[in-house]
């Protein structure tokens, strides 16, 4: 006669449970509980946001794109992934409130009109093989973001002391408030740039726009950084929707592509601008944005201008 021990019983009674509860299981419930096994294994962590055949998920408004590697590590959608990203392991963007640049105006008809998510946001995952050079090599965590409600309180006389202060050794900015890439108060030298180009071979490139370090997270996992750049399209920076056009390149044009460059440390003197500089030789650091990618960029920043852009810039006018 055989016998078993009392945890032994529980244990057989559990799996029986289990058994019982899966065979109850709608056939596209054990699907999706088999898909979200899948999606949860790999080594890095997984994707939260949308996927097919997913019934809960974290909303996700990001525009994604990843190499093949990073799909792989974090269990990214077949959907985000191209072979045509060089220069980062993937690139999350977004638009997002600029607090300072999300600016209104009131026509003389005294309807108003503002301009929401001005911002572009490029949050990009580097791998940190390419060591690339940093003004201050030693800062591991910066954040310069800028939405928060001080920028309500405008004091640009303040700013402009500590740039002064800081020059002269009597202020410092407190940890975590140090640029990696570039210098605070571009003191004593700029340090490093980047800007956001379009590159169409065989008529030139384009500059559309600088783009600001204003985050960067050094270690965010083993062998990768987080670098966070920002464009504002405000008219505050002079940078308006036509300069997004990238002089005029219709729209889906499957020839060229955007490029996020870095400047070397010396492209604050009289040598060539970025854009007129050799790819990639004449950069720091060269990313390439897949064309499909870039268009969709595109796209959700005229959207964010869109009809409210045209009405913002012709009531700046009217003042």
């Amino acid at each position: 006669m055989i016998t078993f021990s009392p945890s032994r019983i529980l244990s057989l009674l559990a799996a029986a449970a289990t058994l019982a509860a899966t065979a109850i299981l709608p056939a596209h419930a054990q699907g999706t509980k088999a898909l979200e096994k899948e999606w949860r294994s790999c080594e890095g962590g997984y994707y939260t946001g949308p996927r097919e055949g997913r019934r809960n998920y974290v909303l996700d408004k990001y525009l994604w794109v990843v190499t093949p590697a990073f799909a792989k590590r974090f269990c990214m959608p077949e959907s985000m992934v191209s072979e045509e990203l060089k220069g980062a392991e993937a690139i999350a963007f977004r638009m997002v409130d600029g607090a300072d640049s999300d600016g209104c105006s009131v026509d003389d008809a005294g309807k108003a009109h503002c301009m929401e998510n001005s911002t572009a946001r490029f949050e990009i995952y580097l791998p940190q093989s390419l060591n690339l050079p940093a003004a201050n090599p030693d800062v591991k965590f910066f954040e310069g973001g800028r939405t928060t409600s001080d920028w309500h309180l405008s004091n640009i006389s303040e700013r402009i002391s500590r740039s002064r202060r800081y020059e002269k050794g009597d202020y410092r900015l407190p940890p975590g408030e140090v640029p990696r890439f570039r210098n605070p108060f571009a003191y004593p030298n700029p340090g490093h740039r980047f800007g956001l180009i379009y590159s169409h071979e065989g008529t030139g490139r384009w500059p559309v726009s600088p783009i600001w370090e204003v985050g960067f997270r050094g270690d965010w996992i083993k062998g990768m950084d987080m670098l966070i750049l920002e464009q504002q399209l405000g008219v505050y920076f002079g940078f308006e929707m036509d300069q997004y056009k990238a002089s005029g390149i219709p729209l889906g044009n499957p020839q060229g592509q955007y490029l996020i460059v870095m400047d070397k440390g010396d492209s604050q003197t009289n040598g060539p601008r970025s854009w007129e500089k050799k790819i990639p030789s004449g950069h720091a650091h060269v990313i390439y944005l897949p064309h499909d990618f870039g268009q969709l960029v595109r796209r959700a920043a005229m959207k964010s201008g869109g009809s409210n852009w045209t009405d913002f810039i012709n009531a700046v006018r009217q003042r």
